[in-house]
């Protein structure tokens, strides 16, 4: 696809998605209507369909009046399953768990016992009488140790913590956990989410963390190098996070006599590198544009340390972990105002950087480029939002909820990081600590076939 025809499908979509106002609510409600009468199919796999048409329009947002229709029934069709009665949301579960297995054993490395120890890190140790803690991070993983693992005999031994990477949890990949007898607990600081979740009367709790507050700050040392670079995003070569948008406010900039310097990292998504440098050829700007591509996170830092300003342009998003690794090396960031659903982070603010309207962003980096001394992001994050704090606050709220359900709680958590690849130990020689629950875990792996 060419760069023209790929800006115009991008305007497209996010038109669509995002911009057509007046229709939104109309169309929700349309949809609303259409999943209705699905549901009360007696087909399975009708109502099945009409629960992912529901998930779906409740994640995009459309209708604060259909996304309330849209919880409750959720909410109802949940309880009705735990009375044993088939609502058709467990076959949307066992749909999404078949799809994500079967695309992990597809891939190129589909060996389940990859994700132990990585994906799926135990923080806390199971003990006869005590119960452990798991955390699995990553959207995508949620499905697999539910289809790849015995799920029911894991929740029986140890609290699950879900740490999701996209903002939205009314979807099936989350929802499915509602079937467990135990308490599982959801990383969520957005509004949205929490509501949704305290409203559906499940299994399903809040934990007021995400996957952004787990960075670790020793990746990111301060390093007295040259602030060469005027710009920098962190971001996957996806349509999502716009970098077309970025570019032609980049090309308005050197047409009026403003010539950046910019550094692009990032990994292929659903799109390559290649895309993103036809995109900047189109605008202009190529020659402006350093592209790095799956590069280790040491040469991450060391192009943050170089950087003045960092920018985040997407509408959509989870807890963007990129933005406080440039904190962390001390570099402000811009984002656009209403990311996601319109909540205002409290990491965005007059020490770490601003929120910037979708006209403004040119002005704005050049604003923030000639004051960036008046911020101190890394000062505020080691203050507010460490690794260690969230490892308190997650603590402090499994040890209540124990406490109030009678469970002993005599141990605390270990720390944890997260990276794009993997969650680890904040020191590394813990892991030998859970050797035994890494042994249970590959024990409770399913022959194929069992998912």
């Amino acid at each position: 696809m060419s760069a023209h025809r790929a800006i115009l499908a991008a305007a497209i979509r996010e038109r669509v998605t995002y911009d057509l106002r007046p229709l939104r609510a109309p169309f929700a409600s349309t949809i609303w209507m259409a999943a209705r009468i699905l549901l009360a199919a007696p087909s399975r796999r009708l109502r099945a369909r009409a629960f992912g048409l529901l998930t779906r329009l409740h994640s995009g947002a459309f209708s604060p009046a259909v996304d309330r229709r849209i919880i409750d029934a959720i909410s109802n069709a949940s309880a009705r399953e735990r009375r044993g009665e088939d609502a058709g949301l467990g076959a949307l579960y066992a749909q999404q768990i078949r799809v994500a297995v079967a695309a992990f054993r597809a891939g190129t490395n589909p060996d389940p016992k990859r994700l132990i120890g990585s994906r799926l890190l135990v923080v806390k140790a199971w003990n006869p009488g005590e119960r452990g803690v798991l955390v699995a991070d990553y959207s995508y993983v949620f499905p697999l140790l539910a289809g790849l693992f015995d799920l029911q005999r894991i929740a029986d031994r140890y609290t699950i913590v879900l740490e999701p990477s996209w903002a939205g949890a009314c979807t099936p990949e989350i929802l499915l956990y509602s079937r467990l007898r135990h308490p599982v607990f959801v990383q969520t600081i957005e509004p949205r989410d929490r509501d949704l979740l305290a409203r559906l009367n499940t299994n399903l709790e809040v934990v007021p963390i995400a996957a952004n507050c787990w960075v670790d700050p020793r990746q990111a040392p301060v390093v007295n190098a040259p602030r060469d670079i005027d710009v920098i995003m962190v971001a996957a070569w996806s349509d999502i996070k716009r970098h077309w948008r970025v570019f032609k406010v980049l090309a308005a900039l050197k047409a009026g006599g403003q010539r950046l310097r910019v550094a692009l990292v990032g990994y292929r998504y659903d799109r390559t590198k290649a895309d993103i440098e036809g995109l900047a050829q189109h605008f202009g700007i190529r020659d402006q544009i350093e592209t790095y591509e799956r590069i280790p996170q040491e040469e991450v830092s060391r192009l943050l340390a170089r950087s003045k300003v960092h920018v985040l342009w997407s509408r959509r998003e989870c807890a963007n972990r990129a933005i406080i690794e440039a904190m962390l090396a001390d570099v402000p960031v811009i984002v656009r105002e209403g990311l996601t659903f319109g909540f205002r982070y409290p990491y965005i603010n007059d020490r770490t950087g601003r929120f910037v309207a979708e006209a403004d962003l040119g002005s704005a980096i050049l604003e923030m480029i000639a004051t960036r001394e008046r911020y101190a992001p890394r000062e505020w994050i080691l203050a507010h939002m460490t690794a260690e704090r969230a490892t308190a606050a997650l603590a402090a709220h499994l040890n209540a909820r124990a406490l109030a359900v009678g469970e002993p709680w005599t141990r605390g958590l270990v720390v944890k990081t997260s990276t794009l690849d993997a969650q680890r130990y904040w020191n590394p020689d813990d892991r030998a600590r859970f050797a035994a629950d890494y042994a249970f875990l590959e024990s409770s792996l399913l022959p194929i076939g069992g998912a």
